[in-house]
């Protein structure tokens, strides 16, 4: 029952920036925010910084394998750590390519701060990806096995401190590729403009028409990165199939229950990238499709990050009548409205969330009975599908199995970034070459089978729209309290493993 904003007609990389121009415009290129000031224009001039930083050498060497050297931030108990202050001479030059005798992949991850459930699972899931790559000897460069050397750094989900170890990364470090793992634009698109300014690839993350409004880029791209409204290109084999647009998994999931609604929707987004270009678009599917969203017309649920009170917002929504909230917020900020909401005895039907809803410590901070049943409405990975890694035939329920081994913690879905490191390396062997332009001139011709399922990167966009399910959170027997399973998909691959929570309790 959808109605299509595009009309089902294809368009350029630019063209579809008439259809989110001023979320665009206002959250990315003006710098919505605190997220961005500062950090999306770098001046092409030799810059001196110093840079402090602790280092964790660790290196793994299985029997008759390649080595692996990880460089992390944060050092366990057995290894060995020291500050290091070095004062780094940058100029926006392309640097010279390494020795060819190992690949050198470069991963900035937000293991602390406050994208810290995003950054700490994607950079244990590209680690898992490497150490498969080098038990099977590394990666076929130009007739030869060389082994990978994976260099992390903790940006403390920091914009400012992404954009100088970016730097280091490209300038001490040698790295071939950057590799940032999904989440809210907050430290990619800082890191994006430091690796067209060196030339360097980059996987990177955001909403499609955010992020490719942010540049657009020539050496970044995605593996499978969330698509909101624009339309898959017509000769490609996603083009017209439901679940590769986010927007439309939150309409066509509400509307699986539309004659048990009142049509009335609330919206819930932070004023930054992600955020606006919801907030203008949503509005927009939802009302073509005969819903009515409230207090539209005043941006009512737009908020500042780390509003604390929500009381004026939700009882707007509770006069209006809402019974279903779409949502782009942060994940303390989604709890601490819908505690709110709860003592307001405001709680709608269905509960969507397509960023607050994706992490586990984010849920289970809410408190309580109050998660059961809220949705992420485009979820791209879980440890029951069947897909398998391109590099050793890893499946999902092992990496799952081995984050909990590992850590102690329920999987989550930022384990799909091993995806992402596998698209790293395929283009490396793509392009027979450490060369990081023909590395970057590989990425159009990537089409493989990965964890995270099929990745074919449309050129015009410089990305692979994802397969998304609809995901609900509900209480478990295990060890942790929470689990998100599925319950919808409109490809019918993609099996439920649990039933639909509705009306919420």
């Amino acid at each position: 029952m959808s109605k299509d904003l595009s009309s089902g007609k294809g368009v350029t990389r630019r063209g579809f920036l008439t259809v989110a121009v001023s979320a665009i415009v206002a959250g990315v290129v003006a710098g919505v925010g605190a997220y961005y000031a500062g950090t999306l224009a770098a001046p092409v001039k030799e810059v001196v910084k110093e840079v402090t930083k602790t280092v964790t050498a660790t290196t793994t060497l299985a029997p008759g394998a390649p080595y692996t050297t990880t460089v992390t931030a944060t050092a366990p108990p057995t290894t060995i750590t020291k500050t290091i202050t070095t004062t780094v001479t940058t100029t926006a030059t392309t640097p010279a390519p390494p020795a060819e005798n190992e690949v050198r992949i470069g991963n900035l991850a937000s293991l602390t701060g406050q994208l810290a459930a995003f950054g700490q699972p994607a950079a244990f899931a590209i680690r898992k990806c490497v150490e498969d790559v080098n038990r099977l000897g590394g990666l076929e460069v130009g007739g030869k096995r060389l082994p990978v050397k994976l260099i992390q750094y903790d940006d403390s989900s920091d914009p400012s401190k992404a954009t100088a170890l970016a730097e280091q990364l490209i300038l001490q470090d040698k790295v071939q590729i950057i590799i940032v793992p999904p989440g809210p634009p907050v430290v990619s698109i800082p890191v994006n403009q430091v690796a067209e300014r060196y030339k360097i690839p980059c996987l990177s993350d955001g909403y499609v028409e955010s992020w490719w409004g942010a540049g657009p880029w020539k050496y970044c791209w995605t593996g499978n990165l969330p698509w909101f409204v624009t339309p898959v290109p017509g000769n490609d084999f996603r083009a017209g199939k439901p679940g590769y647009r986010a927007l439309y998994n939150f309409l066509d999931f509400t509307d699986l229950f539309r004659d048990r609604l009142n049509k009335k929707i609330a919206l819930f987004a932070t004023n930054d990238a992600d955020g606006k270009t919801f907030f203008e678009l949503a509005p927009k599917a939802a009302e073509a499709a005969g819903y009515t969203v409230v207090g539209v017309e005043k941006s009512l649920g737009l908020y500042a990050p780390g509003t604390v009170d929500f009381t004026t917002i939700i009882r707007e929504w509770k006069k209006g009548e809402a019974d279903v909230l779409w949502g782009m917020s942060i994940g303390a900020d989604f709890a601490t409205m819908w505690r709110q909401a709860a003592s307001l005895g405001w709680k709608p039907k269905m509960a969507m969330d397509g960023r607050a809803l994706k992490n586990y410590d984010d849920v289970a901070a809410i408190g309580g009975d109050l998660a059961i049943g809220l949705a992420d409405p485009f979820q791209a990975w879980h440890p029951s599908l069947t897909y398998k890694s391109f590099y050793g035939g890893r499946t999902c329920a092992s990496l799952a199995d081995e984050w909990t081994r590992e850590t102690g913690k329920a999987w989550t879905e930022m384990l799909t970034t091993y995806g992402w490191a596998e698209t790293a390396c395929r283009a490396i062997e793509i392009a027979g070459s450490l060369d990081p332009e023909k590395i970057n001139q590989a990425f159009p011709n990537i089409d493989f089978m990965s964890i995270a399922g099929r990745v074919k990167i449309i050129p015009e966009y410089h990305s692979s729209p994802s397969l998304f399910h609809v995901a609900q959170w509900v209480k478990t027997n295990k060890p942790w309290v929470w689990e998100a399973e599925i319950v919808w998909c409109a490809d019918p691959s993609i099996k439920p493993t649990h039933d639909i929570v509705f009306p919420l309790p």
